[in-house]
């Protein structure tokens, strides 16, 4: 989002409830020589669909710890954040993940 309609938001802290949650593993850059691994969750929420970067460290480790790929799909609530200023945008984030039956799942 852009930096100007992340400051107008009254709260940074979202905590929809999704079903359907899939989190990935692959290397983003890696077509172009950057290596490193990320974690992304994708779910659909009110109408729309959206893709996220994981900064849960629990679900990040458990998920890095696999094979690329999708891994641990299901109903959760996720808290959505915008990340940091960069090059006038704030990007949303997936930054905690809450399974509703408790528990990582491995």
């Amino acid at each position: 989002m852009p930096q100007g309609e992340a400051e107008c938001l009254t709260t940074a802290l979202q905590l929809p409830r999704v079903s359907g949650l899939m989190l990935s593993v692959f290397a983003p850059g890696g077509e172009l020589g950057d290596p490193k691994r990320r974690v992304y969750g994708r779910f659909h929420h009110a109408g729309a669909s959206y893709r996220l970067r994981v900064t849960d460290p629990v679900y990040e480790r458990a998920c890095l710890a696999k094979a690329n790929g999708n891994c641990m799909p299901g109903a959760y609530y996720v808290t959505v954040s915008p990340g940091e200023p960069w090059e006038r945008c704030r990007y949303k984030l997936i930054a905690a993940i809450i399974e509703r039956a408790g528990g990582v799942r491995a």
